[in-house]
Order: structure tokens, then C-alpha cells, then sequence
């Protein structure tokens, strides 16, 4: 039995339209809020207020509020939908401080303790992952430097520029490594872009960033925060240039975002 043409069509076409209705998945950032009822701070103990009734927020890059949720005992949540083959990154901002979150399909948590720590997803996890790594890796350097200057101070002498050197290579090079081990494991998702950026941190010429990016896929180059990155350089050499531009810092700030 043949099928009619025009029924072919019509079944190829909801087979079309359903195929792209179930790229688009959901997803929930669930956030908690951690914090002591003090803390200390020089001499004194300052007493946390509760944040409830506060308000957070979800940025893009141009500072732009795409969404915001109240703090309701100690809680907040953002829902939505967003296609899993095209993740894309926001800014997180409260009174409590700002992060990077990747909006992707699933169950995205953020934990306030005071530090924002995110995860539940693929990318989170791995920035996540990535940023904590990176801490460990400062304070083993920073306590390594400071019982090398009491054992020099003991001795009557100073750390030296060649020490200062050799340990500042030495953590580059860690750091390299877990940059890379970062990115080798992630190359699927989006986090990847985020250790390609830290892994090029000191370069700050758009041309020479441009030109580390030649090394990498074409995913990677294409990658929203690279991009970021890539039109801020730009952006920062254009104000070098020109006295005439002048920054506003309020546009960094969420004073005017209320509800």
C-alpha cells in the first residue's frame, strides 16, 4: 500500500517538530543558604542578618536581568527550559556576591556557606570541581612560601628573586596541569571554555588570545564564554585608546533591578 504524498509529509513533519520538542528539557536551580549566625571579623563578631526577602538575580553578559526569585526561608529557586544541545552561561548576583552558573537541563543547586559553590549538572560540576582544585593549589603554595620565609627568617636571610621565581613556575605549572586535566575530561560540555580562559589568564591582548585559540576545536572557539572573554580584551584595549570612554561601574551592580 502506498502512502499518500501529502500524508507522507505531514507524518515526516510532526516527526521533525517532535524530534525538536524533545531537545528542550527543564531545568531548576535550587538555592540554599548556609551561613552562621556570626562570624568573626578582626576583634569583633558581626551578626549575619537572615537575607530572607532579599532577592537574587540571573544576569546575562550585558547586564541584562533575565530572571529573579525572592529568598524565602533560606531558599530560593529558579525553573525554566532550555534546549541540552545548546547550554548557555548567566551570571548569578546577590547581596551575598556573584558566579557563574550554566544554564543546562536538570537539577542545578547553589549552596551560599558564604562562598557560592554550584553543582548538580555536567558543567557545574566540573567548574566546580575546577575552582576548588585551584584553591587547594593556592593554599598549599601560600603555606609552602610562609614556612620557607620562617626557615630563611631563622637563618637570618630572605626568601631570594630566584626562589620567588622558581615557586612562582612551580605553581604555574600546577596549575597548567590541572587546567588541562580540567579540560581533557570535559571537552564534551561547556566547562571546557572556562579552563581554556584560566588556562590563558595572563594573556591580555585580544590578537594573542585569538591566536591561543587556534590550537583549540572549533567548539572551544566558539564557546559563549570564550567569546565573552574575547570581546572584553577587545573591549578593555578600546578604553586604552580612547580617554574619551569612560567606565560606569553602577552597570555591574543590581541596585536598579527591584520587583
Amino acid at each position: 500500500m502506498k502512502l499518500n504524498r501529502h500524508l507522507l509529509l505531514a507524518i515526516v513533519f510532526c516527526l521533525l517538530i517532535f524530534s525538536a520538542c524533545k531537545r528542550i528539557r527543564p531545568y531548576t536551580i535550587s538555592g540554599t543558604l548556609d551561613l552562621p549566625e556570626q562570624i568573626p571579623f578582626g576583634d569583633t563578631i558581626i551578626d549575619v542578618p537572615s537575607f530572607d526577602g532579599s532577592w537574587v538575580y540571573l544576569l546575562d553578559f550585558e547586564n541584562q536581568l533575565l530572571d529573579s526569585a525572592q529568598i524565602i526561608d533560606k531558599s530560593f529557586q529558579f525553573k525554566g527550559e532550555v534546549d541540552y544541545k545548546d547550554p548557555y552561561f548567566v551570571q548569578f548576583v546577590s547581596q551575598l556576591g556573584s558566579t557563574l552558573i550554566v544554564i543546562e537541563p536538570g537539577n542545578i543547586e547553589v549552596n551560599i556557606n558564604p562562598d557560592i559553590v554550584v553543582s548538580g549538572t555536567p558543567s557545574n560540576d566540573a567548574m566546580a570541581d575546577l575552582d576548588m582544585a585551584l584553591e587547594e593549589l593556592n593554599t598549599e603554595t601560600r603555606d609552602y612560601y610562609a614556612q620557607l620565609t620562617d626557615s630563611m627568617h631563622m637563618l637570618g636571610e630572605e626568601v631570594s628573586d630566584e626562589m620567588d621565581m622558581q615557586i612562582a613556575e612551580k605553581y604555574r605549572e600546577s596549575m597548567n596541569h590541572i587546567l588541562d586535566s580540567i579540560y581533557q575530561a570535559n571537552r564534551h560540555n561547556v566547562a571546557a571554555g572556562y579552563a581554556v580562559i584560566l588556562r590563558h589568564i595572563d594573556i591580555q591582548s585580544a590578537d594573542e588570545f585569538e591566536k591561543a585559540l587556534e590550537q583549540y576545536p572549533k567548539s572551544i572557539r566558539e564557546n559563549e564564554l570564550v567569546q565573552i572573554n574575547l570581546r572584553n580584551l577587545r573591549q578593555y584595549e578600546q578604553w586604552d585608546e580612547d580617554d574619551s570612554i569612560t567606565f560606569d561601574p553602577s552597570i555591574l551592580g543590581v541596585e536598579e533591578l527591584e520587583n
